[in-house]
C-alpha cells in the first residue's frame, strides 16, 4: 500500500524551477509531449490552438525543427502522442480523425476515420486525448473524446481495433497507458468525475471506476512507485489524488496545495524518487513517497493564464519539464512568496542555465 512515510533515503533536490529554455513559440499551446527523432535528439511536440497544427521543437537548440505538422483538409487536431513504429519515430494526432506522421521525414503515413458511434452515445467525432503503448508486439493508440467512448487503434494501419469501449458518461479529457500485473492497460478520465482502467488485451474495464474527486478530472498519469503501479489524477476540485493500482479497491490519497483547478499532471524520476508535476494556475512538484509538495510553486517571472498540459523528459541528463499554456490573461504563475528565477531569453542564456545545473 502507498504510505505517507518519512523514511530515510535520497532527497529530492529543491532546485526546481530554473528554466532552461526560453518559451517555445508565441502561439497558444494546449498539449505538449516529449519525443525523440532518429539521431536521439529530444524534441517537444506541441498542439497549437490557433491553427490546430503540431509543432516539433528541438530541445537542444530551442528552434523549431522544420515545418509544423498539419493534416490536409480542415479537420481540427486536439491531441498528440509519441511512439516508435517499426524503427520510425512517429507522432499520432487525434481530433476529427487519427493521423500518423513520420517525425524525421515529416510526412503523413496513414489516416484513420472515427467509426460510427454506439447506439445512444453522443454524436460528435472529436477525439480529445490519445496515448500510445505496445499490445501483442504492435504499437497501438488509445483515444477518447466527446462521444464518451474509448477507442483502440492499430497505429501501423490507422484502423480501429474492434468496437469502442463504453463506460464513461462524460467527455473523456485524458488518456494514459501503463502496465498492471504484466498486462498493458489504459487509464481514462473525464467530465463524469471518474477514472476507468481498461485491460487492452481483453478489451474490458478492470474493476469499478475510481471515484473520489468532486469535479471533472482533466488529467491522469500512470507510473511506478517503489515497484508498484500507480496513477496520479488532477481535477477541477483543486486536488490531486494518488492511486495504488495494485490494491484490490484503490482509494485515492489526497494531495492538497493547489487553490484552483488542476488541469495537467506528469510523472518522472528525480534523484531516484518518483515525483509528480501538476499544473493549473501554477506548477507544483510532489514527492510521491512522502506525498508532500517539494518547494514553492515553479515561477519564471512571466504573466500567463493557465497550464493545460505537462510532459517530462531528459535534457543534458537533467529531468526537464515542458508545459502547455492555453492563453494569456495577466495572471502570474506561482505565488508571491516563490523565489524568482531569471528567464532565459537567448541561446547563450540557455547554455549557461544548463551549466549551472550540471
Amino acid at each position: 500500500m502507498i504510505k505517507d512515510d518519512q523514511e530515510a533515503g535520497p532527497q529530492t533536490p529543491v532546485r526546481f524551477g530554473a528554466q532552461l529554455l526560453p518559451p517555445l513559440g508565441r502561439g497558444r499551446v494546449s498539449k505538449v509531449v516529449c519525443a525523440l527523432v532518429d539521431d536521439g535528439r529530444p524534441v517537444a511536440l506541441t498542439c497549437d490552438e490557433g491553427d490546430r497544427s503540431v509543432g516539433v521543437w528541438d530541445m537542444g537548440d530551442h528552434r523549431q525543427a522544420g515545418r509544423p505538422i498539419k493534416p490536409r483538409g480542415h479537420d481540427p487536431v486536439w491531441g498528440v502522442a509519441y511512439g516508435e513504429l517499426h524503427g520510425r519515430h512517429v507522432a499520432v494526432l487525434v481530433g476529427g480523425g487519427l493521423w500518423v506522421w513520420d517525425l524525421n521525414e515529416r510526412r503523413q503515413l496513414s489516416r484513420g476515420r472515427v467509426q460510427p458511434h454506439p447506439p445512444g452515445r453522443r454524436e460528435g467525432a472529436g477525439q480529445w486525448a490519445v496515448a500510445c503503448t505496445q499490445l501483442d508486439g504492435r504499437l497501438v493508440a488509445v483515444s477518447g473524446g466527446y462521444d464518451c467512448t474509448v477507442r483502440i487503434w492499430d497505429v501501423a494501419t490507422a484502423t480501429q481495433m474492434g468496437d469502442p469501449l463504453c463506460g464513461h458518461t462524460g467527455v473523456i479529457r485524458s488518456v494514459a497507458c501503463g502496465v498492471l500485473h504484466g498486462h498493458p492497460i489504459a487509464l481514462t478520465s473525464g467530465e463524469d468525475e471518474t477514472i476507468r482502467i481498461w485491460d487492452l488485451e481483453r478489451r474490458e474495464q478492470i474493476g469499478r471506476p475510481l471515484t473520489g474527486h468532486t469535479g471533472p478530472i482533466r488529467a491522469v498519469a500512470c507510473g511506478q512507485l517503489d515497484g508498484r503501479p500507480i496513477a496520479v489524477s488532477g481535477s477541477r476540485d483543486h486536488t490531486l489524488r494518488l492511486w495504488d493500482l495494485a490494491a484490490p479497491d484503490p482509494a485515492g490519497m489526497l494531495l492538497r496545495g493547489h487553490t484552483k483547478a488542476v488541469d495537467a499532471v506528469a510523472l518522472t524520476t528525480v534523484a531516484g524518487r518518483t515525483v509528480a508535476v501538476s499544473g493549473g494556475e501554477d506548477v507544483r512538484v510532489w514527492d510521491l513517497r512522502t506525498s508532500r509538495q517539494v518547494g514553492p510553486p515553479l515561477f519564471d517571472g512571466r504573466d500567463i493564464a493557465w497550464v493545460t498540459s505537462l510532459a517530462c523528459g531528459t535534457l543534458h541528463g537533467t529531468p526537464d519539464r515542458a508545459r502547455g499554456l492555453r492563453r494569456r490573461s495577466g495572471t502570474r504563475v506561482g505565488s508571491a512568496g516563490a523565489p524568482p528565477h531569471r528567464l532565459p531569453r537567448t541561446h547563450a542564456d540557455c547554455r549557461r542555465a544548463a551549466g549551472e545545473l550540471d
